[in-house]
């Protein structure tokens, strides 16, 4: 059953430098996806589900589409995880000018979630 929280999905509201870290951390999965192929890295799909990493990268290429976009960002749960893991792997190794405002962003998508 969907959350009604999140019917037409859940809205973003980030700011330049949260959308940078977002931007930074969905193109450092996607070269590792381009690079490594399925050991590349965080992966919400079950171990073996080569569709639904696919899925994946698809979604993390819309996903830098709509953040270069104007549009305002509205993600659906599949988004959320998504996001959420991507942002956790990026924090691990991120520059620290770039930890407060990665956490400000996992804190927001935890709270949709």
């Amino acid at each position: 059953m969907a959350d009604p929280k999140h019917d037409d999905g859940a809205r973003l509201d980030l700011g330049d430098e949260e959308q940078w870290v977002l931007h930074t951390a969905l193109l450092q999965y996607l070269d590792r996806r381009a690079e490594g192929g399925a050991d590349a890295g965080p992966s919400t799909a079950p171990v073996g589900d080569d569709a639904g990493m696919e899925a994946e990268s698809e979604t993390a290429v819309e996903l830098l589409t709509r953040l270069e976009s104007e549009d305002a960002l509205c993600l659906d749960r599949e988004s959320l995880l998504l996001v959420r893991e991507l942002l956790s792997e990026y924090l691990a190794g991120a520059p620290l000018r770039d930890r407060a405002t990665c956490r400000s962003v996992l804190a927001e998508v935890r709270d949709e979630l």
